[in-house]
């Protein structure tokens, strides 16, 4: 009997330390949504850096966005796709991870940097027009030595966004 309760413990313990664990090798859960690669550098000749995004490329999906996840890989993230250049903002109504939010131009040069605090409502609004924004954990820019300037390549064959 000891043993089993052990074993529960255990069981229970290794569950809840490891509960927000996200190994980058592991796929993401399935929000329905698609899922892609892109490539993040500081110039075109720097290391690149790969990020395992989720597309949201409807207005359904953009208002969605990361909205009630309780976890995120490091190298995990969310791209929106807008049909052409806007200047609205973002806000973390019901995000419970604190998030980066890099505002990207048609071009995919990182335009702005964001701090996304959960929950918050104030909407952040880059000084420019934008054509795609990067939603990753907070921080993950600096973790890579990439900010304002770097470059995103995506991938050929993105949904059309609406």
């Amino acid at each position: 009997m000891r043993v089993q309760i052990f074993h529960v413990v255990l069981l229970l313990l290794t569950s809840f330390f490891c509960g927000g664990c996200d190994s980058d090798s592991t796929p993401p859960p399935d929000f329905g949504l698609p899922v892609t690669s892109i490539t993040l550098r500081a110039t075109e000749t720097s290391t690149p850096f790969h990020v395992s995004v989720e597309i949201a490329s409807t207005s359904a999906q953009r208002q969605q966005g990361l909205m009630h996840r309780e976890t995120m890989g490091e190298n995990r993230g969310m791209l929106f796709l807008f049909p052409q250049d806007v200047s609205g903002g973002f806000w973390m109504k019901n995000t419970i991870l604190p998030l980066t939010i890099a505002y990207i131009g048609a071009d995919g040069r990182v335009q702005e940097l964001r701090t996304g605090v959960p929950f918050n409502e104030t909407i952040l609004r880059p000084a420019d027009p934008y054509r795609y924004v990067l939603e990753v954990n907070e921080g993950w820019f600096e973790r890579h030595d990439l900010g304002v300037g770097s470059m995103v390549e995506l991938p050929p064959g993105l949904p059309t966004p609406q």
